[in-house]
């Protein structure tokens, strides 16, 4: 099994690679969605637009804990992918292991912190007295369930990092199928709610971790976890932070730029809260497919550059961008057509729908754009190249989003604060684009090394 991983990483025709590597990582992005989307989904059923709102608002503080675990979980993977592609075992092995406890370790710092930051975050986004109600239970137990939340994800990105795509499928399925079982049960069941779905998140979450911790146990893995290879080395976490701070920074920015946008949103109504909330969410599905796409060819990508393959690499960039850009057309006609009806799979209020509606059309004009940004930006972060790979993730959610939606919000309210994500998308995608045209192009495949004529034979 670990003969195969590393043939697929080094000589699997790429086609074949991409598809063998980002079949099970779209999987794993569609479980993801269903993930996302449950607890929303449930919510609904209630016609409760406050509910609706308390989960919608609660969104930027999952996204913060996802950075937070992205520093560890995209960092160490980006830097193990390249260790494998040097054929460097001792250093992929403190890699791993330096990258799984430290996430453990400041998961639990984060998780205190999180529950005493709850009525400043709710003030912040200028929650109304119900909302936050509801909100502050929520947000609650989601944090408390802070390690497992942040180990599961740090445990999936290090084994997409390895080439073990379908394991971080099936735990993904697992912690997911165990979020859909419990969530009518705790919400409707036993009454609870929004502190129902917060539960339940937190239990799937616990399942999905302790299904990849089993796995590493069992020394299934390419790379073995064990404690004897956490050395705590200044060297180690300089490459795991130089990609994983980018990265980290990007779901940072996202955060940031999701509560402003509910702030501003509450400035209108509850209602529009729940509106952008309930068609964030639902946006969620050609996103998460994109990353899909994108991380299962992180480990391709970083492995052949750290091999200095550049060739297979660059083949790996180009055709991974054509499959994105197919899968994006079809979702482009999807949500064109029916953003109406995609929003009522979840909530059935009128003025929700409507809002809903408008808000979706407005970003799908953000699918095609996402096809090609969500590619650039990890072929960046799996190359290592840390400064590239910070100006992007500062631009997407932060540089270029920010200024859209005050910009856009004063000038045409609401309708123009939903199209600020479709304009920070493009100008992002087209700065990444020309980052990483300009670093493959200075990129020179090795030349092997011919004897020459009459000389000497090297001593075997």
């Amino acid at each position: 099994m670990k003969e195969n991983k590393i043939y697929v990483l080094e000589s699997m025709p790429v086609p074949r690679a991409i598809l063998n590597l980002a079949i099970p990582s779209v999987l794993s992005m569609m479980v993801n969605i269903l993930y996302n989307l449950t607890d929303t989904f449930f919510i609904g059923k209630l016609n409760d637009p406050f509910q609706v709102a308390a989960v919608s608002i609660s969104l930027p503080l999952f996204t913060l804990q996802m950075a937070m675990a992205g520093v560890f979980g995209i960092g160490g993977g980006s830097f193990l992918s390249r260790l494998l592609g040097r054929k460097d075992m001792e250093a992929a092995k403190e890699t791993l292991s330096t990258s799984v406890f430290s996430s453990a370790i400041i998961s639990v710092v984060l998780g205190a912190i999180g529950i005493l930051s709850i009525p400043w975050f709710l003030r912040m986004v200028g929650a109304s007295g119900v909302t936050s109600q509801h909100a502050t239970k929520y947000m609650l137990y989601i944090l408390i369930g802070s390690p497992v939340v942040l180990l599961k994800f740090t445990f999936v990105q290090l084994l997409r990092a390895e080439g073990a795509a379908k394991e971080a499928m099936i735990g993904l399925f697992i912690g997911t199928g165990a979020n859909i079982l419990l969530d009518p049960v705790f919400i409707f069941g036993f009454n609870m709610g929004v502190t129902g779905a917060a539960v339940a998140t937190v239990v799937g979450n616990a399942a999905g971790m302790l299904y990849y911790l089993i796995f590493y146990l069992r020394k299934n893995s390419l790379v073995p976890l064990t404690f004897k290879h956490m050395r705590f080395r200044w060297a180690c976490y300089k490459e795991i932070l130089m990609i994983g701070i980018p990265a980290s920074l990007s779901q940072v920015m996202l955060s940031v730029g999701n509560t402003i946008s509910f702030r501003l949103a509450s400035a209108y109504s509850d209602i529009h809260v729940a509106s952008l909330g309930v068609a964030s969410r639902v946006f969620t599905i050609p996103i998460f497919i994109f990353i899909g796409i994108s991380i299962g060819i992180q480990a391709l990508v970083g492995y052949n550059y750290g091999a200095k393959k550049y060739q297979r690499m660059k083949q790996t960039i180009r055709t991974s961008m054509l499959f994105s850009l197919s899968i994006s057309a079809v979702l482009t006609l999807l949500f064109a057509l029916f953003p109406r009806e995609l929003i009522m799979i979840f909530i059935k209020d009128e003025e929700i729908v409507r809002i809903g509606t408008l808000t979706l059309q407005a970003y799908v004009y953000a699918i095609p754009i996402a096809a090609v940004g969500m590619i650039m930006m990890s072929s960046l972060q799996a190359m290592g190249k840390a400064l590239p790979a910070l100006i992007v993730s500062l631009s997407r959610q932060g540089i270029m989003y920010i200024p859209a939606i005050l910009i856009l919000n004063n000038l045409f309210q609401f309708e123009g604060l939903v199209f600020a994500m479709p304009l920070a998308d493009l100008l992002t995608s087209i700065l990444s684009t020309t980052m990483l045209i300009v670093i493959v192009r200075n990129l020179k495949q090795p030349k092997e090394k011919k004897l020459k004529v009459g000389a000497p034979i090297p001593e075997t």
